[in-house]
């Protein structure tokens, strides 16, 4: 059942502010993606805002779409079982904890120019915490598989994985550590 758009505040007014930011970040010429993207070297010279409004701006009209999909499916029904509240608290730890490992993974590695935007980390920890939270419902995907959701955590770690493989582990660390930190939350915290 699909939960009804406005019956969580916190969930609807994300996907306002997604939208909102996404699309005034593609009218605007760049200004407030280049602003709110996260950029290692910018952050290790202070500009901390960027660990929590990376996720905030897709820069195509299909990722907006799917995230914002993923926004109101996943973070609703976990807003009916959890709470605004909590739901908050685990989507902010993932949020700034994947800003702050891949700043670190980063100056390590010497990725310090990477600069990412978009929702993809954020999407992934939903679907893995919800698939954790409702380990024997079924998910079809497009139409064509059906998933439960004991197998759409390795699903989704796994795809997150191969296109690592293919893109780079650093230029995939956010999405990387959000699903890391999604899949070994502590599983007192995710049951209600």
């Amino acid at each position: 059942m699909w939960p009804r758009l406005g019956s969580s505040k916190f969930v609807t007014r994300w996907i306002l502010v997604t939208l909102a930011s996404s699309i005034v970040a593609t009218l605007d010429g760049g200004w407030l993606a280049s602003w709110a993207a996260l950029a290692p070297s910018r952050i290790l010279h202070g500009e901390v805002w960027r660990l929590a409004t990376w996720p905030l701006i897709e820069a195509g009209p299909l990722s907006l779409v799917l995230t914002c999909a993923a926004i109101y499916k996943f973070g609703g029904e976990l807003a009916v079982r959890w709470g605004d509240r909590r739901l908050r608290r685990f989507i902010g730890a993932i949020v700034v904890g994947a800003a702050v490992l891949t700043c670190g993974l980063a100056a390590i590695a010497g990725g310090a120019h990477l600069e990412r935007l978009g929702g993809w980390a954020v999407t992934d920890a939903l679907v893995i915490a919800w698939a954790r939270q409702f380990p024997e419902r079924t998910l079809v995907l497009y139409g064509l598989v059906a998933v439960r959701g004991r197998e759409l955590v390795a699903v989704t770690l796994g795809i997150a994985i191969l296109i690592a493989i293919y893109v780079g582990p650093i230029a995939m660390a956010p999405e990387l550590i959000a699903c890391s930190a999604a899949a070994t939350f502590p599983r007192t915290l995710l049951r209600r």
